[in-house]
């Protein structure tokens, strides 16, 4: 008899504990169910998550076309207008992928190497109130480096024991490819320097001056070749031609920006940039100032815009002193102790009216966009190249829609996106091309 109601307690024990599991298991059962509906309401809905593929899409053929080709597709307007569509995006739905860091990885047969510092970006600043924040962050009282922001392309050029021994490109960031051949050919740096240090590491800008740059469209003319674009894109393909003898016919220059390495160290960038002048190297316009004065100076080299000989996109102001100017640091991107103020191109309003498919030479189908002429700079724009099916479907355009168009480097029409506010329901939808 005792035994039996042992038995039949340790049953209801058994009873209950079972009762609880299953309790347990509907509860996080129901909890799961929750979570998994919480996490569809915030997942970006499916005509979201297309357009951010197409925009990432977009902005990784731009990478590769700006930092590997040196054949740009869009101008650093359109550019910028995309990546901070996609940011904004982003802030919607944080659940996006981020965008890649600078650059892209270099070609498999670029002759990949490690650089010994990344070679960053700058932040951009659109505004003299931006560039007002960037200095209370730095510091009103310390001194400050204002200097053209040469539009070319990003060389690093390593000296041992006064010879060029090395010439790369920026690359990824991480590594760039080996342009030392083409470099030397080139002649636009000495090979050997005078009492030059044991080692010195710099940075510069490969540029072709607008001169130069003439005179070569003119020699192809009479050649009967095609036209080159613009002096930014000829200054970086040069470096990828097989021809040694027309890299050096092509008169291409570089201004050092930065010294990365040397023995002995400079204090100072005004130091440094004097110093590797008196080795024979040329190198980039640079007014010292405080930070008080900085916009005073930045007024007044925009106003010399117009007389450089080389391609400039903006000016960049960065700190003086080395040591606090390393100290302070970087982001994966941007160096804190500098700012690339740029030159913002103002944008026209139009209508788009049609969509033009052009086929080139391989067979690939080019967008063209034509739309409501309008006075731009003096000239007359009513149609712009669009590069590509997933640029055209990135912007999000419809037929009858506003746009802001712009020159992008003074001269190419660009389409910049579609102006904000709703629709009016009028717009159609652009057919794909048959």
């Amino acid at each position: 008899m005792h035994n039996l109601c042992r038995n039949k307690k340790k049953s209801l024990k058994n009873a209950e504990i079972r009762c609880l599991i299953c309790q347990h298991a509907f509860m996080f059962e129901r909890m799961v169910i929750f979570w998994m509906l919480c996490w569809s309401c915030l997942a970006a809905p499916e005509p979201v998550e297309r357009h951010a593929a197409q925009l990432r899409v977009l902005l990784q053929q731009a990478d590769a076309a700006y930092y590997n080709s040196g054949n740009p597709i869009m101008g650093d307007a359109a550019y910028d207008a995309l990546r901070v569509q996609y940011e904004k995006l982003r802030t919607d739905y944080p659940e996006l992928p981020a965008l890649s860091g600078v650059g892209v990885v270099a070609p498999e047969d670029g002759g990949k190497i490690a650089h010994t510092e990344p070679v960053l970006s700058l932040k951009k600043a659109y505004t003299d109130d931006e560039v007002e924040s960037f200095i209370g962050r730095c510091g009103r009282e310390k001194n400050y480096c204002v200097e053209p922001k040469l539009d070319g392309l990003t060389v690093v050029l390593r000296y041992q024991n006064g010879l060029l021994v090395q010439a790369l490109t920026r690359g990824d960031g991480k590594q760039g490819s080996d342009v030392t051949t083409a470099v030397m050919a080139s002649g636009c740096v000495p090979v050997r320097l005078a009492n030059a240090p044991e080692s010195l590491e710099l940075r510069g800008e490969m540029l072709m001056s607008f001169s130069a740059f003439d005179a070569l469209n003119k020699r192809r003319a009479q050649e009967g070749l095609t036209q080159l674009k613009s002096p930014r894109n000829s200054a970086a393909g040069s470096l990828r031609l097989k021809d040694l003898a027309e890299v050096a016919r092509r008169g291409l220059q570089v201004r050092i920006f930065e010294v990365i390495d040397s023995e002995p160290v400079w204090p100072t960038h005004t130091a440094a940039l004097a110093q590797v002048a008196t080795l024979g190297l040329p190198v980039v316009e640079s007014r010292t100032v405080t930070g008080a004065g900085v916009l005073q100076v930045l007024a007044e080299m925009n106003l010399r815009r117009g007389d450089s000989n080389f391609p400039t996109d903006g000016l960049v102001i960065r700190l003086n002193d080395r040591a606090e100017f390393e100290r302070i640091g970087a982001t994966a991107k941007y160096p804190r102790g500098a700012i690339a103020r740029k030159y913002r191109a103002v944008p026209v309003e139009t209508t788009l009216l049609r969509i033009e498919w052009t086929k080139g030479d391989s067979g690939r189908l080019t967008p063209i966009a034509h739309f409501e002429p309008v006075e731009v700079d003096g000239a007359t724009l009513q149609r712009a190249s669009l590069h590509s099916l997933d640029h055209l479907r990135a912007l999000d355009l419809m037929l009858g829609d506003r746009i802001e168009v712009v020159r992008a480097g003074g001269s190419v029409p660009e389409i910049l996106g579609r102006c904000s506010g709703l629709r009016t329901g009028r717009e159609k939808a652009i057919p794909d091309p048959e």
